[in-house]
């Protein structure tokens, strides 16, 4: 598994911004999100569509045939940030592509053929307008698709359906528009583009897929405009960091990381933790699920021995127009020394539970009396594979126990120091993993470093 703290996926994807030619392979990312489209409500509902712009940034030309599965499909999303939080407010279903112009957005371009081909050349651009991303017909289902490999049947489901006016578009609560909230500065609302290819994918070039935009309600609350630029190649959780305070003011709080999973696709969690003035600590922890097939069924965040933790937070994404997917919540509970948000069921018991899928993100909180420190949560994989592991571990703030017990205390129950931790320990140690390295001369693994841990170890965690 490759992990990449926030500054280093932030500093590398802004460096290939606009640069073509760069990664070997095809290269699709969002170089523009364009529109937005407002189609209308019914009830509390309120549909949108976004329009995209892709750019090919590789060395090949991008597939882009109509009427097979040979080309990308584009998924769109609705964000708020609000109260040291993101929340996935909507998604749509996917824009299926069917041919591509060969523009200039992004850098020059060497055109892969004429007028609406079906490559799209190397540093050359194409725009799907707000309209046609919300043109019911040509949008599928994102479950026909591995957004791992990219590769899903044709044809697609539900393919030339059409419904009311909100049928597989961006669908949004009313509730969550709040234009009043928005003008004091308490919200941020953010769209977002999201580009599935499968040479794309089988380049490895699939974590600069998707792309944010801030957004703002008109005064009639059922419309949105752009504020600044579009941020490109960056997911809508980076927008956490860089505008968790309100727009342009970023949230020194919240940290985000990449995790590039092994045999499946990429996963961003980020975490922060809100101080409460009276001895609590609000924690807030999100999973944005970019192209992970086997998704995730639960969340697992360490919480110290004699540590409180009430007042648990959930937001999922719903999803809707004849999805066979579950809305029903997740629980929360405090399990064994950890606080534990979890799917209703697992993949064996039902696949269309609750689960954590790709192109959508959840949202976790609760409050503790434990202050924050740096530490590392556990994320459960949905789909379980004998030969795989079944789940991994993410690095977030968490509750602090003791700074004496922490440094040893590897693996679950958390709050104990068992064999688990000594196992896990000589498992990083032979690997010479930073967590093992414990004593000076630090990067390098030697005696002083089995030495500190034996003593830390044989102190034991308070109870």
């Amino acid at each position: 598994m490759m992990k990449f703290n926030k500054s280093v996926v932030v500093a590398a994807l802004a460096a290939s911004c606009g640069a073509a030619f760069g990664l070997p392979g095809a290269d699709v990312i969002v170089g523009d999100l364009t529109g937005p489209a407002n189609w209308g409500t019914v009830g509390n509902t309120a549909a949108f569509s976004i329009g995209t712009t892709s750019c090919n940034l590789g060395t090949e030309n991008l597939d882009w045939f109509d009427g097979s599965n040979r080309h990308p499909v584009i998924g769109q999303n609705i964000y708020v940030i609000r109260e040291g939080r993101i929340d996935h407010l909507g998604q749509s279903y996917l824009k299926h592509g069917f041919c591509a112009l060969q523009q200039t957005l992004c850098s020059s371009c060497i055109p892969a053929g004429g007028g609406c081909a079906a490559l799209l050349g190397v540093g050359c651009s194409d725009p799907y307008g707000a309209s046609l991303n919300g043109s019911q017909g040509g949008l599928g289902p994102k479950r026909d698709v591995n957004p791992s490999t990219g590769f899903f049947t044709w044809p697609y489901s539900q393919i030339g359906q059409g419904g009311n006016s909100i049928f597989k578009r961006i669908q949004v609560s009313m509730t969550d528009l709040d234009f009043a909230a928005q003008q004091a500065g308490d919200v941020v609302y953010v769209g977002e583009g999201l580009y599935v290819a499968a040479d794309d994918a089988a380049e490895g070039n699939d974590v600069n897929n998707a792309s944010y935009r801030l957004m703002s309600l008109r005064s009639n609350e059922t419309q949105f405009t752009y504020q600044g630029s579009t941020q490109r190649e960056k997911p809508a959780i980076m927008a956490w960091a860089e505008h968790g305070n309100g727009v342009g003011q970023p949230d020194a709080g919240v940290s985000v990381e990449m995790y590039d999973l092994p045999q499946d696709g990429v996963v961003f969690v980020g975490s922060n933790a809100i101080d409460n003035g009276d001895g609590s600590y609000t924690y807030y922890y999100a999973i944005e699920n970019l192209t992970s097939d086997r998704g995730a069924q639960a969340l697992r965040v360490p919480l110290p021995s004699g540590a409180s933790a009430s007042d648990f937070y959930f937001n999922d994404v719903d999803y809707h127009s004849g999805s066979p997917y579950s809305n029903t919540d997740w629980s929360a509970s405090v399990e064994d020394g950890e606080v534990v948000f979890r799917s209703p069921q697992t993949f064996a018991q039902n696949p269309n539970t609750n689960a954590l899928r790709w192109g959508t993100m959840y949202t976790f909180g609760f409050t503790s009396d434990a202050e924050p420190t740096e530490g590392q949560a556990a994320v459960e994989y949905f789909k379980t594979f004998a030969t795989l592991d079944s789940e991994f571990s993410v690095d977030v703030t968490v509750p602090a126990g003791s700074p004496m017990c922490n440094a040893v205390d590897y693996a679950a129950p958390f709050g104990e120091l068992d064999i688990a931790d000594v196992v896990e320990f000589l498992r990083a140690f032979g690997g010479q993993e930073a967590p093992a390295d414990l004593a000076a001369p630090f990067g390098e693994w030697d005696i002083a470093d089995v030495t500190s841990f034996l003593q830390t170890f044989g102190g034991g965690c308070p109870k």
